[in-house]
């Protein structure tokens, strides 16, 4: 069952473009997307076995997040966040293209709703942009001040 698990993980990667060779990014484009854009910390990470939506058989984290601000959809006090990755035991699958979440980090979801009222990141770990202690977007030039006026003119032109 290890050997099995241990080939599965090193089999199962995720072939992405290079955010930095991607194209720029635009939060008003991404807000129209996405059905809830949120500012959150994340409280939880619970980690087991799953299976995604083509039936792939994988780790699945589910991120418990306090919602800090809604700037798009109905706020809730708090979240749960399914990203493809994380810990089961000694088995980590880390996939390429999702943020790896932790208790305290905090971030700007743009979402699409789940099963079982949780929440996807739209565009997978596209959706997700982590967000430093001095509010801002990590691997850009922008602020959350910058992504709330890009998000409300968005929701303006839908």
């Amino acid at each position: 069952m290890k050997t099995a698990l241990a080939l599965f993980t090193i089999c199962l990667t995720a072939v992405t473009a290079n955010a930095s060779g991607g194209p720029p990014f635009d939060p008003g484009e991404r807000a129209k997307g996405a059905a809830k854009v949120v500012v959150a910390t994340v409280t939880n990470v619970d980690s087991a076995f799953g299976e995604n939506e083509f039936g792939d058989r994988l780790i699945l984290s589910h991120v418990t997040m306090q919602v800090d601000e809604t700037m798009k959809g109905a706020h809730e006090a708090s979240i749960v966040v399914t990203l493809e990755g994380g810990t089961v035991g000694e088995v980590t699958l880390d996939v390429s293209d999702m943020p790896k979440m932790e208790k305290g980090g905090r971030a700007v979801l743009f979402l699409l709703s789940a099963p079982g009222g949780r929440y996807t990141p739209s565009g997978r770990g596209a959706g997700v942009v982590e967000v430093d202690a001095k509010g801002r977007a990590v691997g850009t030039d922008l602020t959350v001040d910058d992504i709330r006026a890009a998000v409300k003119a968005a929701k303006g032109n839908q």
